[in-house]
């Protein structure tokens, strides 16, 4: 069997990625799978363990932990946390250049790589350094004597129960707030659940050209067909507001709050995944296999209790 190694695979794209290949009936018995994570102790680590699965604690800002990691590995899922502070570009960097390096120097022969699109090269040299940082760091593997796959994942779906959950107002409505106009179309994934589906198919064509690139979502949708989708769900009445950037950002920490309102005029001005992003999102799922998760299917399965955001 073939080792494959998965960096983040506590996370909810590596969650994903690891219970997808594990129970895949023909890539389960090609692909022997080698969890790390930083702390062998989490819930998410344990839980993956009790499953039989390798699992290795390395960090990838430690490349002293690497060569234990990806010893033997032969396709390598790199995946790295985006941390909203002025190290964001050099981090991301330096870990992909580290794993990267340490994956070349123990005979891998594949990486997989959770990218995304170089939005100064689109968007007239106006930066967005949340790309940028996975862009740049992408190009660097491109120059290594091994074969690059990227997986760019569409907006999480998870985004619409956490930071942009429906919030109760006063008048006893709920509200989604957002800089976006409300017409403005992106793409959504279900990472936690679609994820997998998607590296199967890098999987599955490895004697393929080391090009690919696939664009992940299920589909584009509007904030307008958002909250309306929820409102169908819950059975409740929620609305976009579009509220100034500055009030926006404000929502948040101040690392990440001019990083969010950069990274959404980039979707109204450029589009998620640049010029032309319906048409890519059409191409890659024309080549992957499997049923993919819709907005409504997971509205109704997890934004249904509004009272849980009230």
């Amino acid at each position: 069997m073939s080792k494959l190694v998965i960096f983040g695979a506590t996370g909810q794209q590596g969650g994903s990625i690891l219970e997808t290949i594990h129970h895949d009936p023909t890539l389960s018995k090609q692909y022997s799978i080698r969890a790390i994570t930083r702390d062998l102790t989490t819930k998410a680590a344990k839980e993956i363990s009790s499953q039989g699965i390798e699992t290795v604690q390395a960090d990838m800002d430690d490349p002293a932990s690497l060569p234990r990691a990806l010893a033997q590995a032969h396709t390598v899922i790199l995946i790295t946390n985006t941390i909203y502070d002025e190290q964001l570009k050099s981090r991301e960097y330096r870990q992909t250049k580290n794993v990267g390096d340490a994956a070349v120097a123990a005979g891998a022969t594949h990486i997989i790589f959770s990218s995304a699109v170089h939005a100064s090269k689109l968007w007239n040299g106006r930066t967005m350094d949340i790309f940028d940082s996975k862009a740049d760091a992408e190009a660097y593997l491109r120059t290594l004597p091994i074969k690059v796959s990227s997986f760019a994942p569409g907006m999480f779906m998870q985004n619409m129960t956490t930071m942009m959950a429906p919030r109760l107002g006063p008048d006893g409505t709920y509200s989604v707030a957002g800089v976006l106009d409300p017409d403005t179309k992106v793409p959504l994934i279900d990472a936690a659940n679609d994820s997998g589906t998607y590296i199967t198919a890098l999987l599955r064509d490895e004697e393929g050209g080391g090009e690919t690139t696939l664009y992940a979502a299920t589909k584009l949708y509007s904030f307008s067909e958002i909250v309306e989708i929820i409102s169908a769900a819950s059975g409740k009445v929620v609305r976009y507001v579009r509220v100034p950037d500055d009030v926006y950002a404000g929502f948040m920490k101040r690392d990440q709050g001019g990083r969010v309102v950069s990274m959404m005029r980039f979707f109204e001005e450029v589009g998620y995944f640049g010029p032309g992003t319906g048409e890519l999102v059409e191409r890659t799922r024309s080549i992957v296999k499997g049923r993919l998760t819709t907005f409504e299917e997971f509205a109704e399965r997890y934004i249904k209790d509004l009272d849980a955001y009230a």
